[in-house]
């Protein structure tokens, strides 16, 4: 064999920094001039990073999955949507699984902890499954391809580059072929060649093919876009990559550059990495990061909706659990269903409705809207407090507008006398009986004389203390505060809800 030195490959290639990835798949119809696709799904639907998916046949996947900081070969059915995992754990993690020539294997490198790293069959069939065997014993392998039964293309680690090899498992021998290449290798569908990238001159990656059998015989197909690594071959004139949250293909006699063919930005992913066909053309798979939505983005995806009349549209925003409730902790109903059913009367019963936001808080997850709502043309002021969780919105609580006389006053000199630890001014906006409470309703303190005890002690060791009201809502006897408090040379938020009876505040209710 010839011999390569020997690079501690160590975790920095594979594991360190490993983004937060899933596996998607979905369904492509094609032809000359059309591009659809149909039946996204994330088929590995886990924390951690599942990435480089490969198809073993039309209907199964394998990728490198990880759990609880260990990555394994998981095998995937997209017919009875199952996982298995291929191989006996061992203690560094298995990665870029592909289905080796003979169909009874899949291929993978194994990382072990020590920095060793080589490439490994694993038999996946029932009798056998776990049994591993390393290919090619001293071969630093990255990242490969297989020509045939035979032969492989690989990348190995060379001094802090990757270098293309040409190896052949029977000898257990490679010779060096290209120097400083990239890490997307594939075989090209129904042709004698295999596709590799390499760094150009202006450090982007070029596309490259090359006949194992004769090895001299290469040519370049194109140049990847900018920061770009992976490619694959949707038949053997035309590519395929993805970019952002975007789909793009190149025709070998097309117009010579990549074309836009699908927008994914719907499905809420971005970076899509390590994407591949099945082998009859008729799935794509690749890894890609969730998009992760605002706690604003969240509330905002119901208001359209529900102002459109889109009962599903509108549903489709919340938890299947939600709680809708009063403030502070009055439950209405509890469920999405629960939820349809009251909306669809809501919708039949009216002619006419809408929301408008006219003010927002956001803090931490929770989101404080300040609404108009029109009904059936009269308009109405709201307050509406979201809870988000997971991309959906997991509670929705109504502050509505009641009658009542300026709450203002008591507040303003609170916040005066606090900006300035005065401890007795700012007692004196307060009833006797004031409740202090943490959202939605869990008391901490009640009675003057506990709050007056609680604060004089934090007045005297706080020197620095002050705070603004960036934002502020009023509604009935309600004031809804937006706070920046200043804590001994600490800035930190919250949003404190003022309840105003008979000229003092007579409940305080703390979101942080």
């Amino acid at each position: 064999m010839r011999l390569f030195p020997y690079f501690i490959f160590l975790f920095s290639t594979l594991v360190t920094a490993q983004p937060n990835t899933d596996v998607y798949v979905m369904e492509l119809m094609k032809t000359d001039s059309t591009f659809t696709i149909s039946n996204f799904k994330n088929v590995s639907n886990n924390n951690g990073y599942d990435n480089q998916p490969s198809f073993i046949d039309n209907n199964r996947i394998v990728y490198a999955g990880s759990e609880n900081g260990q990555t394994d070969i998981q095998l995937y059915s997209l017919s009875e949507n199952t996982h298995r995992q291929v191989n006996t754990t061992t203690s560094g993690g298995e990665y870029s699984p592909t289905l080796m020539p003979d169909g009874k294997h899949v291929a993978a490198v194994r990382l072990d902890t020590t920095g060793l790293q080589r490439l490994y069959q694993y038999d996946f069939t029932d009798s056998n499954r776990g049994n591993s065997e390393v290919l090619l014993s001293e071969l630093e392998v990255a990242y490969f391809a297989f020509y045939d039964e035979n032969n492989l293309v690989a990348s190995v680690l060379s001094g802090g580059q990757l270098d293309l090899v040409l190896a052949n498992i029977p000898r257990d021998e490679a010779v060096l072929y290209t120097e400083n290449v990239g890490r997307s290798i594939h075989k090209v569908p129904n042709t004698s060649t295999v596709s590799y990238t390499i760094v150009n001159e202006e450090k982007n990656l070029d596309i490259f093919v090359v006949d194992v059998n004769k090895a001299e015989d290469t040519y370049f197909v194109c140049q990847l876009p900018v920061g770009i690594q992976d490619h694959t071959w949707i038949d053997s004139t035309t590519l395929l990559l993805g970019s952002g949250s975007k789909l793009y293909r190149y025709d070998m006699f097309g117009p010579g550059e990549w074309v836009e063919v699908a927008d994914l930005s719907a499905e809420k992913i971005k970076n899509i990495t390590r994407i591949t066909m099945s082998p009859d053309g008729k799935r794509i798979a690749f890894a890609a990061e969730e998009t992760k939505l605002s706690p604003a983005e969240i509330v905002d995806a119901h208001i359209a909706p529900f102002n459109n009349a889109d009962l599903e549209g509108f549903a489709g925003a919340f938890a299947e659990d939600a709680v809708v409730s009063h403030f502070p902790a009055n439950t209405m109903y509890v469920g999405r269903e629960k939820l349809k059913e009251n909306y669809a009367r809501f919708f039949k019963n009216n002619k006419s409705w809408n929301v408008e936001v006219k003010n927002r808080i956001v803090l931490g997850n929770q989101v404080i809207d300040e609404e108009i709502a029109t009904v059936n043309g009269k308009p109405t002021r709201q307050v509406t407090i979201y809870e988000t969780k997971n991309g959906l919105i997991q509670s929705m609580t109504f502050i509505g507008d009641k009658k009542s006389s300026d709450p203002l006053p008591p507040v303003l000199a609170q916040m005066e006398a606090y900006n300035n630890r005065d401890l007795n001014a700012f007692m004196d906006a307060y009833a006797e009986d004031i409740q202090l409470y943490n959202y939605p309703n869990q008391l901490s303190t009640k009675g003057k004389e506990q709050m007056k005890t609680g604060y004089a002690q934090f007045f005297e060791n706080t020197p620095d203390l002050n705070y603004t009201v960036p934002k502020r809502m009023v509604i009935g006897n309600i004031v809804i505060d937006e706070e920046r408090i200043t804590v001994n040379g600490k800035q930190f938020s919250a949003v404190a809800i003022y309840e105003i009876a008979n000229g003092k505040i007579s409940k305080v209710t703390f979101l942080r």
